[in-house]
């Protein structure tokens, strides 16, 4: 066996590479993410900002003429709070955790889906696509989040059953 495969047998035996860390790790993240963005939206400045966005978005389009633009960053705000609280309550409780993935699919389905529909998103006066303008550059960091949430959620389902099983 040569040095680069007992390397990778040793690395993997550690425990870091034999624990959830990556599970806690990514959690972690969604919640200090649902954090940051959620407080942003009780901004005035904030959610002025993503009008466009919301505007142009087929799923999430709604929430201006329904709430305005004031009350669109409440729901906002709001929802994502309970999402990353929910993902943070996922520690202890997978059924949580589950809630709070499921909501952070719906949410970060909703942003991604405002990619093919936003205007001016590729910089024209640099020659276009693949030079992405700051908004969409800004929504496709959403795409990371949506696989992560998928990831969150498979880990849970799986906690989940093997508590129901147990008992």
């Amino acid at each position: 066996m040569d040095q680069a495969n007992q390397l990778i047998l040793y690395v993997s035996r550690t425990i870091p590479f034999r624990s959830s860390l990556d599970r806690d790790l990514i959690r972690a993240a969604m919640v200090f993410t649902f954090l940051a963005f959620s407080i942003q939206k009780w901004n005035q400045y904030t959610i002025e900002m993503l009008v466009p966005m919301i505007s142009h978005s087929p799923v999430v389009f709604w929430l201006l003429p329904v709430f305005g633009v004031r009350g669109a960053g409440y729901f906002l705000a709001t929802t994502e709070t309970i999402f990353g609280a929910l993902i943070f309550l996922g520690y202890w409780s997978p059924r949580l955790g589950i809630l709070g993935a499921l909501g952070s699919i719906v949410t970060f389905t909703g942003t991604t889906t405002i990619v093919p529909f936003l205007p001016d998103g590729w910089a024209q006066e640099a020659g276009g696509f693949p030079i992405m303008t700051l908004p969409l550059g800004f929504l496709m960091k959403d795409v990371l989040f949506l696989a992560a949430s998928f990831y969150l959620l498979k880990q849970d389902l799986a906690r989940a059953a093997m508590d129901i099983e147990r008992s």
